[in-house]
C-alpha cells in the first residue's frame, strides 16, 4: 500500500481511539456514580485506566501481531508525552498544589517505571521482555488496583452514601455505551497497528520509533483533554491524578500484557535512552513535589523544554 493510504489508516484509527475512549470514560464515570462508587476511585482508577485503554488496546493488538516492540515503545513514549507535554501544559495554565495522597501515587509511578525498566534491562545482551518479567508487572498492577480501591474506600468510609435514582433503561444505556466504546476502541487499535506497521516498513523506520512517536502522541490525547477539563473545573488533584494513573497502567498493565502474550527482544540503545529520559523526568517531578508541594509554571516550562529536546533528538538521531 502507498504512503497516503497508510497515513489515512493511522489518522482514522486515532480518531476512533480518541472518540471511543472519551465515550467510555463518560459512561464508566456515570456507572460509578449510579452504583455509588466513591468519587476518588473515578479519578485514580476509572478515568486513569480509561485513558490508558487506547495504549492497552494497541498493546494487545500489537502483541497478537508479534509486534511487542511497538507496544513497549508506545508505553514509554506515552509516559514521556504525559509527563512532559501534557503535564507541562497543565502546569503553565494553572500551577498545581499536591496533596499527600497524590505524592504516594507519584512514588507508585516512579516505582512502576523503575520496575519495568529493570525487568527488561538486566545487563544482558540483548535486552528481553520475558513472560516471567511481564507476569510480575501484571501482578504488581493488580496489587496497585487493590490497594488503591482499599485506601479509597477507607477514606470514604466515614462519608454518607449518596444514591442517585435512575431507571433501568438509563442504566442499560450507560452499559451499552461502555461496551460499544470498548468495541470501537479495539477496532480502532487494530486499524492503527495495521497502518503504523506498514508505514514503518515503507519508511524503513523501526516499529519501536513509530510506537514512541505517532502512537504515543495520538493515544495521549485523552489524557490531555481529561486533564484540561478537570483543570477548567478547578479539580487539580484529578488533573494530575489522571496522568499518574494512566502512566502506572502503561508501565505495569500495557507492558505486562504485551510481554505475556508475546515475549520480545528490545533494541538496547533506544530502550536505554528512553528509560533514562522517563526516569529523569519522573524523578524531577517527585523532587519538585516533595520539597515545594506544587508544580509551578516554571516546572511546566522545564517539562515542555524536555519534551521538545527529547523529540528533537529522537528525530535527529
Amino acid at each position: 500500500m502507498d504512503l497516503i493510504t497508510n497515513i489515512s489508516y493511522i489518522i482514522g484509527a486515532l480518531i476512533l481511539i480518541i472518540l471511543s475512549a472519551d465515550r467510555f470514560i463518560d459512561s464508566a464515570a456515570q456507572l460509578a456514580k449510579i452504583l455509588n462508587i466513591p468519587s476518588i476511585i473515578i479519578g485514580t482508577l476509572i478515568i486513569g485506566f480509561g485513558n490508558a485503554l487506547p495504549e492497552i488496546a494497541i498493546s494487545i493488538t500489537s502483541a497478537l501481531n508479534e509486534s511487542t516492540t511497538l507496544a513497549i515503545g508506545n508505553a514509554y513514549g506515552s509516559n514521556i508525552v504525559n509527563t512532559t507535554l501534557v503535564l507541562g501544559i497543565i502546569c503553565i495554565l494553572a500551577p498545581i498544589k499536591i496533596k499527600d495522597d497524590l505524592i504516594n501515587q507519584l512514588y507508585w509511578m516512579w516505582g512502576a517505571v523503575c520496575g519495568a525498566t529493570f525487568l527488561i534491562f538486566d545487563n544482558k545482551e540483548p535486552n528481553e521482555l520475558t513472560r516471567l518479567g511481564a507476569s510480575i508487572l501484571l501482578i504488581v498492577c493488580i496489587i496497585y488496583v487493590y490497594k488503591s480501591i482499599r485506601d479509597s474506600l477507607k477514606q470514604q468510609g466515614q462519608q454518607p452514601a449518596h444514591h442517585e435514582e435512575i431507571n433501568k433503561s438509563q442504566l442499560l444505556g450507560h452499559i451499552l455505551i461502555t461496551l460499544v466504546g470498548l468495541t470501537v476502541l479495539s477496532l480502532g487499535s487494530k486499524l492503527f497497528i495495521y497502518g503504523a506497521t506498514n508505514l514503518a516498513h515503507l519508511l524503513n523506520i523501526s516499529e519501536y520509533i513509530i510506537g514512541l512517536t505517532i502512537a504515543a502522541l495520538g493515544t495521549s490525547m485523552p489524557e490531555l483533554f481529561s486533564s484540561l477539563i478537570a483543570l477548567y473545573k478547578k479539580e487539580h488533584d484529578l488533573a494530575i491524578g489522571n496522568l499518574i494513573g494512566s502512566n502506572i497502567f502503561n508501565m505495569l498493565g500495557l507492558i505486562g500484557i504485551a510481554g505475556v502474550i508475546h515475549p520480545t527482544i528490545v533494541d538496547n540503545s533506544q530502550f536505554v535512552y528512553d528509560g533514562l529520559i522517563i526516569f529523569a523526568v519522573v524523578t524531577f517531578i517527585i523532587f519538585r513535589v516533595q520539597y515545594c508541594f506544587k508544580l509551578s509554571r516554571l516546572s511546566g516550562v522545564i517539562l515542555l523544554l524536555a519534551y521538545a529536546l527529547d523529540t528533537s533528538l529522537l528525530l535527529l538521531l
